[in-house]
């Protein structure tokens, strides 16, 4: 897993990537990859898995640092960004295929998306019982939210460094804008 996202991490997609060479770079013979996995589709189902964990880990981490006083919005949008640029091999396959009609990994990188937009959704309302403050469709305002944040951070992979600190300011004001319209609605 660690040698197709080393690869996926340096810009190839991973429709490119076979078998025999997924194996000689892990250091493994092709016949021991079938130890693992029973095909490319089986590694790249176990690739979209893994990362999500680790997105859904960041996000529960910045959830619970966010005491300390920092913008839970602020913190969150940029613990992304960063997972996004950190992973940008697996992040392109993630939003590629979830858009890709044809895709044998579009069900799971859909099923991603749903699972942090559920996720998140968990959180506002328990965030907004904590804060005593009336949030209306908390749903839509996660599924939102996810869209925005991993569209957004799809397309700064593409875009000079110097320039990502204007978009990344501009998605914190999106959301802050979708928080802000889901609790004046939760009060109609």
């Amino acid at each position: 897993m660690h040698a197709a996202a080393a690869e996926l991490g340096s810009g190839r997609s991973f429709d490119t990537l076979s078998l025999r060479e997924v194996a000689k770079l892990a250091g493994i013979a092709p016949t021991s990859f079938y130890r693992h996995f029973h095909d490319m589709e089986d590694l790249g189902l176990a690739l979209i898995e893994e990362h999500g964990e680790t997105l859904l880990t960041l996000m529960h981490r910045v959830r619970e640092q966010t005491s300390e006083g920092r913008s839970v919005i602020r913190a969150s949008v940029e613990t992304l960004f960063d997972c996004i640029f950190g992973n940008q091999g697996m992040s392109r396959m993630i939003l590629q295929e979830s858009m890709s009609r044809q895709s044998a990994f579009r069900p799971a990188a859909e099923k991603l998306l749903v699972t942090m937009s559920r996720d998140l959704s968990d959180f506002l309302v328990w965030d907004a019982e904590k804060r005593g403050v009336p949030l209306g469709y908390p749903r839509l305002a996660a599924n939102s939210t996810v869209a925005i944040l991993f569209t957004t951070g799809i397309a700064l992979l593409d875009m000079p460094v110097e320039e990502r600190d204007r978009h990344i300011e501009a998605a914190i004001i999106k959301v802050r804008m979708i928080m802000r319209g889901s609790e004046a609605m939760g009060q109609i």
